[in-house]
């Protein structure tokens, strides 16, 4: 079974019920089972944490925490960076154009989950193939009327 808690530290209304719904198809395609926290912050929060636990004193888009091995029905954390999904002009080289907010912040909780189902983007080649691999989901997402087209 899976589940997932959304806190928002922001003051921005957010499609919760979307992210809902996509965590929820993605963590079924990934065969994902546990409990998962997504955390939405901004800068301040993800530098932080990005400092603390990887040593780099700069903010970052997304963190994705697995949960230890022997809190079984914990999936882990994935914190997510709502101040660049504001920067759309960022994420150019992935998508080849610019996309929306709700794009992108779609697409980095898809990218933190397949993170926590074994994916590693720390070589040019794997950072390629998680992104062709979040954009297969998204398109899922959109045939099976999960998001809208438009989003």
């Amino acid at each position: 079974m899976f589940f997932i808690d959304i806190s928002n530290f922001t003051k921005q209304t957010l499609p919760v019920k979307t992210l809902e719904k996509v965590a929820i198809f993605t963590a079924n395609k990934l065969k994902l089972t546990g409990e998962l926290s997504l955390v939405l912050a901004g800068d301040k929060r993800l530098q932080s944490l990005n400092r603390h636990f990887r040593g780099y004193n700069k903010s970052t888009d997304i963190l994705t925490f697995p949960a230890p091995l022997i809190m079984k029905n914990t999936l882990g954390e994935i914190f997510i960076n709502l101040n660049d999904c504001r920067r759309p002009r960022k994420y150019l080289e992935v998508f080849s154009e610019i996309k929306s907010f709700n794009y992108i912040l779609v697409f980095l909780l898809i990218h933190g989950l397949l993170h926590l189902a074994g994916d590693d983007d720390t070589s040019e080649k794997e950072r390629l193939q998680m992104v062709l691999r979040g954009e297969k989901i998204m398109q899922e997402l959109f045939k099976n009327d999960i998001i809208k087209a438009n989003l």
